[in-house]
Formats: structure tokens, sequence, C-alpha cells
């Protein structure tokens, strides 16, 4: 039997070679994502779940399936979500079944020991068609069943595919934008991983944490000062296993700890909601100021999730340096080198990260808000990282040359 598996399994994956040498030109880019999404991520016997945005999300979804059944996953199971036709039959369900709109979906994560998710919606601004209520039973509905992701009770792998939508946003060409994205999926990770484990172990070892950027801004209000203490808390060393395309090292401040402001430039997008330019001031962790120049109404919104919406639950250095910038897609803007990002909302209640024990939990978990919305701020235009008084970067460039391979070009 062994043998026979093994074989059919050397079958697949010839199968898989094969497929990607004769599709289109991008398919060989994303097969090989499938087979290290798949590699990382899902062991022989395990149940999969593929979960995608279809019609974008398919071709990769299709390739996720190959590289399971080449592994050796005991079963596959689909689910295929269309935020359109989601958002259609939310304006027109009953509130009361509206309320158990994601139970299925929920039910699904639970039966499976790996889920592979390829987020890719055509237009992510169709849910706020929805009245105010609505959406907010919608993405609380979401986020509750996929809570298992963050809570660590289960094992995943997330990949925010690029989009004509995004291409358009950011003023790119698509075909240029998918293959810069594409690109930096591909990165030497072991090497990335063990020069991260040094910028950890200092992160680690300190207590306060002051991020800076944009100190000569003419208006006080455009600038970035944030001080928190980090002390107590761990760094987890991530590149590729749980983001795709991944590169950051991330943990979460001393909850009441964060003072100062925060001015992110650009357009950001959260459950359906476009903002540009936001402003946050935080007081003692909580946000207490927050001004949005467009989408305004959309912030305020976020912010009134729960009482843990106006706190912090992460923050986090990018370190990809084939990432360009700047991107509405905030899981691309967060990797990207030469920034940092905070999450307002709840934080991450990992144990152990990839095998290595952590403390990433602040305190603001889910039963406080289901929130967690990762605000991008480049470093690389009067920016510093300070530990404990010592800036570790400037402008975006890390000062110790152990590191440079994190550094953006």
């Amino acid at each position: 039997m062994a043998g026979t598996r093994a074989e059919t399994q050397g079958a697949l994956q010839g199968k898989l070679e094969q497929i990607a040498a004769e599709e289109f030109p991008h398919r060989t880019a994303i097969h090989n994502i499938a087979r290290r999404m798949v590699d990382r991520s899902v062991e022989p016997g395990e149940r999969v779940l593929i979960w995608y945005d279809k019609p974008l999300g398919e071709p990769l979804a299709s390739q996720l399936h190959l590289a399971s059944i080449a592994k050796g996953a005991s079963s596959i199971t689909f689910f295929e979500r269309d935020l359109a036709e989601d958002a259609q039959r939310a304006t027109q369900i009953p509130i009361s079944e509206l309320e158990h709109f994601h139970d299925e979906q929920a039910e699904i994560i639970g039966d499976a020991d790996v889920i592979l998710i390829v987020r890719a919606e055509e237009d992510p601004t169709v849910i706020t068609a929805l009245s105010a209520e609505r959406q907010r039973i919608y993405q609380e509905g979401y986020k509750r069943a996929h809570l298992a992701r963050s809570k660590g009770e289960i094992k995943w792998s997330l990949i925010l595919y690029p989009t004509p939508y995004e291409a358009e946003q950011d003023g790119r060409i698509y075909s240029e934008y998918l293959e810069e994205i594409l690109k930096a999926c591909d990165r030497p990770w072991e090497e990335v991983k063990r020069v991260q484990q040094k910028l950890v172990d200092k992160l680690n070892a300190g207590k306060t944490l002051t991020l800076i950027a944009n100190e000569d801004a003419q208006n006080p209000m455009r600038r970035t000062h944030l001080v928190m203490s980090i002390e107590g808390m761990t760094f987890c060393n991530s590149t590729d296993g749980m983001n795709v395309p991944g590169s950051e090292v991330f943990s979460a401040p001393v909850m009441d700890s964060v003072n100062g402001q925060l001015f992110a430039e650009g357009r950001h997008i959260y459950d359906g909601h476009v903002m540009r330019d936001v402003y946050l001031r935080f007081e003692n962790g909580k946000v207490v100021e927050a001004h949005a120049a467009e989408g305004d109404e959309g912030l305020q919104q976020i912010l009134s999730q729960g009482v843990g919406a106006r706190f912090m639950g992460e923050v986090a250095l990018g370190t990809n340096p084939e990432l360009s910038g700047p991107y509405i897609n905030g899981l691309l803007n967060e990797k990207i080198a030469g920034t940092f990002h905070v999450a307002i909302g709840k934080c991450y209640e990992y144990k152990a990260y990839e095998g290595v024990p952590v403390n990433v939990d602040n305190g603001n978990t889910s039963d406080r808000t289901t929130n967690h919305w990762d605000i991008t701020v480049s470093m690389r235009r009067n920016g510093k990282v300070v530990v404990d008084g010592e800036v570790i970067q400037k402008d975006g460039q890390f000062l110790d040359e152990d590191l440079a391979i994190l550094n953006p070009r």
C-alpha cells in the first residue's frame, strides 16, 4: 500500500508540473505558491478545507486541491464565497436569519484540520450597500466563523490574491501588479527566517518601543509618534507560513500602554469601508480621537464594534523588499520593508507560533471585539524604530548590517 500511495503521489506531482508548464504565464508561480502553502500547512491524513472567493480565486484553489491530494490529505472540502451574492442575499433575508448566515461556514471550518484561504473579492465594497446594522451582523458573523484561526485552534494559510479592483485603486496595470505580488511570494524564506530571528531577539529583550514617522511634516497631525510597552510580550518570526506573501515580525503592546498619535497616509480598506489619510490619537492604550479625510463615517463605524475596537491588538515591522506599495490591500501593505503596522482590535491568542512558545495575547481578545484592522505606516521618510532608547531602524533601513536582507531597496 505504501508503495502504491507513493507512486500515486508521484504521478500527481508530475501532473502538477505539467499543468504549471502548459497553462497561462503565471500558472507556474501559482503552482509554486500552492505547493508551498500545502507543504507548510498540511500533513498526510489531515482534513483540508479550501476556502476561496470565486471566480478570481478559482485557479489557485484548483492548484491547492491538487497539491493537497499529492500531500496525502484524507479529505478535501471546498467553501466558495461570492461577496456580491452574499451582499444581495443579506439585504433580503430577515435579521434573525442573517444572524445565522455564517453558521454553515463555521461548522465546515470546525470539521477541518487545516484551512487554506484564497481571498480575492472582485469588489470588496459591495457589502457597504447593507445598512450599518446588517453590515455589523454580517461582518461579525464572518469573523466569529473564522475565530479558530486567531486563537490558534486550527492550522491555516491565507493569501490575499491580487485583483483588478486593487490594481485600479492603486493606479497600477494589473499584469504588472500581479507579477510584483507573485514575485514577493518567492523569497529565500529560510534565510529570511534566520535573519529575522536576530530582530526578534532584539525586540524580545526590549521594554519600550517607540515608532516615529514623518517627523518633519509641517502639519503636526500628519506626524506619527507612538510609545508603548512591550515588556513581557514576545515577537513572532513570520515568513510565509500563514500569510502569503509574508515577511514580518509581530507581537502586541501591553494593552493600556500605548500613547501618542498615528497618521496613515493614503487609502485603506476594512470591512468594505474605504478610508483615506487616517489619524488616530491614543491615550493609555485607547483611541480617543479619530479622523479620516475620506470615509470618516466608515472609520467611526469600525471603531464602534465592541469595547476592544479602540485598542491595539498587534504591533509589527514589515520586512519584504519585493513589495513597493503603497497598496489598498492591507495585508500587502503591512509586509512592505521599511514599514510598521498596528492592528486596531483583537490580538492573537497563540501560545506558540510555528512550534515556538510566544506571548502575543495582550488581553484585547475576541470577546472585546471581532475586529482586527491592520494599519500600515511607512518609516522611509524621517522614520525611526527605537527600542529602549536605541535606534535600530532609521528611514526604513535597519542599522545592523546583518539585517540588510530585510531592508527596502
